[in-house]
């Protein structure tokens, strides 16, 4: 064989997986929906967000508490009895921190948090159903939160605050709720 034929043939090969490689990056990205890509709307002064959706792979523990493995080796938790979402949207007031509960003595700070865990709206039932049946578990257990005319929204009781459920930790979450709801009506269409 010619060397000059292989090394061209080599070379369109490597530009070909290159090429195919940066369409489904940019493919993955645009599987995204408007209300997850422009949450920063939603997002009240003083909050922060982050969005990963680069999940590399899925472990469950014996204990029954899923955790998903994100691109830089990050791990993730899911609500109790769920598995590997489209999207994970992190909320964090930097500018607050909330008390633990009283009378507990900690050194860790804690701030104003909220988990949203973003399924394809084509498994509501079944994430429903999972929602009633997980109520038993009194910890991680998975919370409704919203939908969308793409997704349905979900987190849970210890990815609130990180847990913290006193008064204080309300009140510095509730605005975000409040503005997140609104935000999410504007997606809803009829199913």
């Amino acid at each position: 064989m010619n060397p000059k034929f292989l090394l061209i043939t080599i070379f369109t090969i490597i530009g070909i997986l290159l090429i195919s490689g940066c369409v489904n990056e940019k493919k993955m990205k645009e599987k995204l929906g408007d209300e997850i890509l422009n949450i920063g709307e939603a997002v009240p002064e003083g909050w922060n967000y982050t969005i990963t959706q680069d999940f590399v792979g899925e472990v469950t523990p014996a204990d029954g508490y899923g955790k998903i493995a994100t691109q830089n080796s990050e791990e993730i938790s899911v609500p109790h009895g769920l598995w590997k979402p489209v999207a994970v949207v992190n909320f964090v007031n930097p500018n607050r921190e909330i008390g633990y509960y009283p009378g507990v003595e900690t050194e860790k700070k804690y701030n104003p948090s909220l988990q949203l865990y973003f399924y394809d709206i084509t498994q509501k039932q079944m994430i429903m159903e999972i929602v009633d049946k997980e109520k038993i578990y009194s910890w991680c257990s998975p919370i409704y939160f919203d939908e969308t005319k793409n997704y349905v929204i979900v987190t849970s009781e210890c990815y609130i605050n990180s847990g913290i459920n006193t008064e204080e930790a309300k009140n510095y979450y509730s605005p975000l709720e409040r503005s997140l709801k609104a935000y999410f009506n504007k997606y809803k269409d009829a199913h």
